[in-house]
């Protein structure tokens, strides 16, 4: 820049391991309420890192006052008081700590004259950074084009907080409170959205309820009867085995209902080949035989199985059927909910005949896309978004948005009564119904045609459990009106209290608008941009969020003119790199998503405060474990990561952006990754950028490879000391290499030409390898030489005379090797010994050779067969060795990833990722020993 700076903490230090373990556990289900609850999103920025990296792109860093802080000793010291403010950020429940957010924003105050920024994130999504903004008392502003993330964002930044610190207007709340109790933050709000929750659910059970009858329990379990949980389902096909005579049979993915130890139920087909009539029956208890109920009717050469006649049922088959119409469904089972657990029952002709009568009408009649990212369902003839709802599902979502826009009219009439003006209470009424449509969105999520069972510990799982829309062959149906999960009831009471947590901290003003990013921050000025963009062609955003926007548009479209105004969520100026929107043509998919960020990024250069860095997010997301319940088809495509990363790099770069500062955060707790060469990043890279000087010099190829090999050493090891996982490694790498990179105005080739960034990311990757494989110089001689051998032969057996030539390179023998529990030399045959093979009972302090090799093996074998605890415990007797050994798992994970040895490289991820807890469990253990007078004389 032409004007000078001050360096804020985010592009010097950051307490990494807090940020990543916060981050990590906000990622979790399960974690109780949580302003994610209130409406799926994909690929949700988790909010500890949001807010994390919004503090300390605000606040300086203690070099920046040397007047204040003269020496490396007092910086440091003031560093760690920032650090002490950051790590209450990230403790569990702070939207229950709001003085943790006044103590931030007061410190943020100290560093900017008083005068906060207002921040701008131009790919909003989920909403999460705007979120933290407002909670941390800044400015927020929200942008996106797509309609559904936009309405997610005005309910965080418009509507929850205008009505704060209200009372809830229903009459029977003011009957309790008299209308005069102070109701703290968003409770109020809460309040009424379950109270008219409740009214809506009176009515459709009036309304629909016949189409939910209760399930007859048989004479052993009493008799009487119960209201149902769910319903399971099977898709099924004409058999096309002529003997079958066209008779459809089911497609089942596994006979399991429950799976779980002591709680097992499963099906059992009763088949009458003569009549080609068949049934299930229940059955509870262990079975005799587990092994062959987890595949059901699919046929291990790929496709199903014919029940009649075991003739084989393939995909292209499965396909045509669908395409043409003729796949149909069959109830198999029924689950009750008992006052003391649930139970298992047979399907009965009641209620199928229940679940049959439904004759939906005013649902959505809109078109899936013929091609997206992650959908697979088109191939099976499905066509229309009402195709992925049984007729029973379409009746009670219709008649739940009818009665939601219904009860507009009655909350605005209840807020008159308490005294607010025509305006307010329409207003109001306007909220209340808003987050009653995102609890439709919700129930719809855990009521359609490909909601799957989880059979290992029973459950329903909602639609996106994947970041797409894969194809469910045996599905369940939920009790929309019952009291379970994915019930209406539940999914309004889920959406009441996450409401309760957003409005955490101070609060501010803010405003979410549908805005494309490339037109600027249209109007605003002086602002602190920070954004989560899309990653390349990993996620469908706008196809994918059709399926709630159809029913947010049919519900509280009227509400929100402007913002539904389309049929369907705009896509052609998505920012994703979709070959389908562009007729099949890659390389113009790639260019809509270059030039589309270069004209973001180009638009918002000029609207930034020169005070703060631009912090861009990118990582490329891991997809979530299939359940096994779909055809293996079920994947998003495969991403070229360095085209994402080079597509985002040079909108950056050509945009007059320079990268200063690069941190990788964990997104994930994950230890494992689930397969080389797939999208299994854990972590986010976190990108701090300002704009370059106008008069940054030029540079040449070879002062930019001088440049790199002089500071990538350093980062790196920066990296590896934040414990980055091996597998994220490379792509973290990226960040301090093009540090470097963009310093520059145009760096030139030798022909004259300007170096492209996807030239200068090979130059890092190259550097990358030639830095890990400079680290090997840590590592004793017999450690290179199994390095080298490992590299050349992995496991794999090869001659003595091969091996011993090596040893000789290495400064070492076979002798030696074999001595140090390295390799077993048998028959003029030289070989790695594996983990397996290692001596039970290992001690480090009696080890006579004592290798970095065996210390790698040992640890991770122990890790895999005793745990954490007894892993620690080693790495405790290892003292300083142990470090070494972690940067030996960095570069086996290199060999390993090279060479495609996925199983391998797993175990040396996993390592790296479980040493803070290992280091942790072992200072713990090193503090509890009790201390002798020897050790207060030494």
């Amino acid at each position: 820049m032409t004007a000078p700076y001050r360096k804020k903490l985010i592009e010097v230090a950051l307490p990494l391991p807090e940020i990543n373990d916060a981050s990590a556990y906000d990622k979790m289900p399960g974690i109780g309420p949580h302003p994610k609850g209130i409406h799926h999103w994909w690929a949700r920025l988790p909010l500890p890192t949001a807010r994390a990296v919004l503090f300390a792109s605000v606040v300086d860093d203690p070099s920046e006052h040397p007047d204040r802080f003269p020496t490396e000793e007092a910086q440091n010291t003031e560093r760690e008081r920032l650090f002490d403010i950051l790590r209450s950020m990230m403790e569990k429940r702070l939207h229950d700590r709001p003085e943790v957010y006044a103590a931030a924003h007061a410190e943020m105050l100290k560093h900017c004259d008083g005068r906060l920024p207002a921040v701008y994130d131009p790919f909003a999504g989920g909403g999460s950074i705007p979120l933290e903004a407002n909670r941390l008392g800044l400015e927020a502003h929200a942008a996106d084009l797509n309609p559904v993330a936009v309405l997610l964002n005005k309910c965080n930044l418009e509507l929850a907080p205008r009505w704060l610190n209200r009372p809830p207007v229903n009459p029977e709340a003011r009957k309790r409170i008299g209308g005069d109790a102070a109701w703290r933050g968003t409770h109020g709000l809460a309040d009424d959205v379950r109270y008219y929750g409740a009214l809506i659910r009176s009515r459709a059970v009036e309304q629909i309820g016949h189409l939910y009858p209760n399930l007859r329990l048989p004479k052993e379990l009493g008799g009487t009867e119960a209201p149902a949980v769910v319903w399971m389902w099977a898709r099924t096909v004409a058999s096309p085995d002529p003997a079958a005579q066209g008779t459809h049979v089911p497609l089942l993915s596994t006979y399991w209902l429950s799976s779980k130890k002591g709680s097992e139920a499963w099906l059992e087909p009763i088949v009458d080949r003569p009549r080609l009539a068949y049934r299930f029956a229940v059955h509870t208890g262990a079975p005799k035989d587990r092994s062959k109920l987890g595949t059901g009717t699919k046929d291990g050469r790929g496709g199903f199985r014919c029940l009649f006649t075991g003739a084989p049922i393939a995909f292209d088959y499965i396909r045509q059927e669908g395409q043409n119409g003729r796949l149909g469904f069959v109830m198999v089972a029924a689950l009750a909910d008992l006052p003391r657990g649930r139970a298992y029952l047979n399907a009965t002709d009641d209620q199928i005949q229940a679940a049959r009568s439904a004759k939906p009408d005013g649902y959505p009649d809109t078109d899936l896309p013929p091609q997206a990212l992650g959908f697979r369902i088109q191939n099976y003839g499905v066509r229309k978004h009402w195709q992925m709802f049984t007729p029973r599902q379409l009746t009670a979502l219709v008649t739940l948005s009818d009665s939601v826009k219904a009860t507009t009219a009655k909350v605005a009439q209840d807020a008159l009564a308490t005294g607010l003006s025509h305006t307010e209470a329409s207003d109001y009424a306007t909220a209340v119904t808003t987050f009653l449509a995102l609890a439709l969105d919700r129930t719809a999520d855990y009521n359609n045609a490909f909601n799957r069972w989880r059979t290992p510990n029973p459950a329903i799982m909602n639609i996106f459990s994947l970041q797409a829309i894969p194809m469910v062959w045996d599905f369940v149906e939920g009790n929309p009106l019952g009291e379970t999960i994915g019930s209406w009831q539940v999914c309004v009471e889920r959406a009441a209290v996450c409401l309760e947590t957003i409005c955490a901290g101070r609060g501010s003003s803010g405003s979410a608008r549908q805005i494309d990013a490339a037109a600027g921050a249209d109007g605003l000025s002086n602002i602190l941009v920070s954004t989560d963009p899309p990653y390349y062609d990993n996620i469908g955003y706008g196809a994918l969020s059709d399926f709630f926007y159809i029913w947010l548009r049919r519900t509280v479209g009227a509400l929100y003119p402007q913002l539904c105004s389309t049929v369907l969520v705009p896509k052609a100026q998505e920012l994703t790199a979709a070959p389908e929107l562009f007729n099949g043509d890659k390389d113009e998919a790639r260019e809509h998503f270059e030039s589309g960020f270069r004209n973001a990024f180009t638009a918002l250069r000029d609207k930034m405060d020169p005070r703060f860095p631009l912090t861009v997010y990118y990582a490329f997301k891991q997809d979530d474990e299939s359940s096994g319940a779909e055809e293996n088809d079920h994947s998003t495509s495969g991403v070229d990561l360095t085209t994402g990363w080079e597509t985002l790099l040079e909108a950056l770069s050509s945009s007059g952006f320079q990268i200063t500062g690069t941190w990788p955060v964990r997104a994930s707790q994950a230890w494992r990754m689930r397969a080389m060469g797939s999208n299994a990043l854990a972590s986010y890279i976190v990108l701090a950028c300002r704009l370059r000087s106008s008069d940054a010099p030029l540079a040449t190829r070879k002062e930019i490879i001088a440049a790199l090999r002089r500071e990538l050493p350093a980062a790196l090891r920066n990296l590896q000391l934040g414990n980055i996982a091996p597998v994220d490694l490379a792509q973290a790498a990226i960040g301090p290499g093009m540090a470097v990179f963009t310093r520059y105005t145009k760096v030139i080739e030798s022909d004259g030409r300007p170096m492209t960034v996807r030239t200068a990311l090979g130059i890092i990757n190259q550097v990358l390898d030639e830095v890990l494989a400079e680290q090997e110089g840590d590592f004793d001689a017999d450690t290179r030489w199994a390095l080298a051998w490992f590299e050349q032969y992995g496991t794999g057996e090869e001659s003595f005379g091969t091996a011993e030539t090596l040893s000789k390179a290495k400064n070492t023998s076979i002798n030696g090797l074999v001595e140090a529990g390295i390799v077993r030399s048998k028959g003029g045959k030289v070989r790695l010994l594996s983990r397996t093979e290692l001596p039970d009972g290992w001690d480090p302090a009696t080890d006579t050779r004592l290798r970095h090799w065996e210390v790698v093996q040992h640890l991770i074998h122990t890790l895999e067969t005793k745990g954490e605890t007894e892993a620690a415990k080693l790495l405790n007797r290892l003292g300083g060795m142990g470090e070494t050994a972690r940067e030996l798992a960095y570069r086996l994970y290199s060999i390993c990833e090279r060479k495609k040895w996925a199983e391998e490289a797993l175990a040396y991820n996993s390592l790296v990722i479980a040493w803070p807890e290992l280091s942790r469990l072992a200072l713990s253990a090193r503090v509890r020993q009790p201390q002798t007078q020897s050790d207060l004389f030494s």
